[in-house]
């Protein structure tokens, strides 16, 4: 009872935040949508407590593409905070520890338009298949700096810095800052 109320109260405090509700699986407490933020597959989506996301965020999870189907997930934990612009698209699973900040403009899939192959390369990339390389997980305390992409199949350990601008193909280790295109490990911060 104690959860409705808050999710009550938090509806009147931000008013937009009625539709968010009916459009995920699970919202938690304190949740705050500062502007507009596009959901796709809401009902895959788990959101934590003390969530905020920017304006103009995407937040997708892709049961259907195509004639293709897929089970996607995206867990989201509690108190993170997802800056403007930032968009997260899944067609297998997105796991997102607690306590985690994305700067403006991150960029996190698991998935892709077709297998880079030579075949598929002559068939347009609308055409092609979505394909999954593997999940997307990222742990607690983790920070990820602007305009950051993160690719399919990479996990990033708890307490990691991702630098600005980087994209990380490979998993990042616990404590460890991460920068560059492709992000390499530059320090450890244990």
């Amino acid at each position: 009872m104690r959860r409705q109320i808050n999710k009550l109260i938090d509806v009147l405090k931000y008013p937009g935040k009625s539709r968010m509700l009916r459009s995920v699986k699970t919202m938690g407490t304190g949740c705050v949508f500062a502007g507009a933020v596009k959901i796709i597959g809401g009902d895959c989506i788990e959101i934590g407590d003390d969530f905020y996301a920017g304006p103009d965020c995407r937040i997708e999870a892709w049961k259907q593409y195509k004639d293709k189907t897929f089970s996607p997930e995206i867990r989201i934990g509690n108190n993170v905070r997802i800056n403007s612009r930032c968009h997260i698209g899944a067609i297998r699973r997105i796991v997102i520890g607690d306590n985690v900040l994305f700067g403006s403009g991150v960029f996190i899939t698991d998935h892709s338009h077709g297998r880079v192959t030579p075949e598929e390369n002559s068939i347009p990339p609308t055409d092609r298949d979505l394909y999954s390389k593997g999940e997307v997980v990222i742990g607690e305390n983790v920070w990820i700096g602007e305009n950051v992409t993160i690719l399919p199949g990479v996990h990033i350990g708890n307490g990691a810095v991702i630098g600005a601008g980087s994209v990380v193909t490979k998993d990042i280790p616990d404590y460890h800052v991460a920068a560059g295109n492709p992000a390499r490990v530059v320090k450890d911060i244990r």
